[in-house]
């Protein structure tokens, strides 16, 4: 049973510490899932696991947090946060993108009690999958041949070839973005069951 709307947007104390603890449990499954990704697959092969195994490890911590929080600019925040991350990894494009991805997923949530609505909050966090899958294409449609020589020095010319024409050519990216539907669908799943079955009943939400 979907819970009241919030009566108020202003951010407590809690809701601050729910939104930090959260989202350190989210870089951290997905620092650890990349990392084990990137020893056990080739780079041309972790685009069709981690599109999809991103989300769905993810989801369900998002969404416990957004329905604690359950007000305005948690998705922003949230959108913004692993922005500055990747910003701080070396992708100074980063940032930008994902407060315009915080931007956009903010009007997706736009309306009364949505970070209470499981159906919303799968399709606001979709927005956050697409902005992340964006941190990839930028650099190959804007900097390509400056970004191909550095991974030259880590990467074989095939795996080159095959990130380039994951990042640029249309039916990859479609294809991204379906992997990040997927997860963020099937995450999403986890997480209602989360909230209805347990955090709800626990009324710790």
């Amino acid at each position: 049973m979907t819970e009241p709307a919030t009566s108020s947007n202003k951010w407590t104390k809690r809701d601050v510490l729910t939104f930090v603890a959260f989202n350190l449990i989210i870089i951290v499954i997905t620092m650890v899932l990349k990392m084990i990704e990137d020893m056990l697959l080739s780079p041309q092969n972790t685009f069709f696991v981690g599109s999809w195994l991103f989300p769905l490890a993810a989801t369900p911590f998002y969404m416990v947090m957004a329905d604690r929080i359950g007000k305005r600019g948690v998705l922003f925040g949230t959108t913004v946060i692993f922005g500055i991350v990747y910003t701080f990894m070396g992708g100074i494009y980063c940032l930008p993108i994902g407060i315009v991805g915080g931007i956009i997923g903010e009007l997706v949530m736009w309306g009364e009690g949505t970070y209470h609505n499981p159906v919303r909050l799968v399709i606001g966090y979709f927005v956050y999958w697409v902005t992340f899958g964006c941190y990839g294409i930028f650099p190959y449609l804007f900097f390509r041949d400056s970004y191909t020589e550095m991974l030259q020095a880590y990467y074989s010319l095939d795996d080159i070839n095959a990130m380039v024409a994951q990042y640029t050519e249309p039916q990859w990216i479609a294809l991204m973005i379906g992997m990040f539907a997927i997860g963020t669908i099937v995450g999403g799943l986890i997480g209602s069951r989360l909230l209805n079955k347990h955090v709800r009943k626990a009324k710790i939400a």
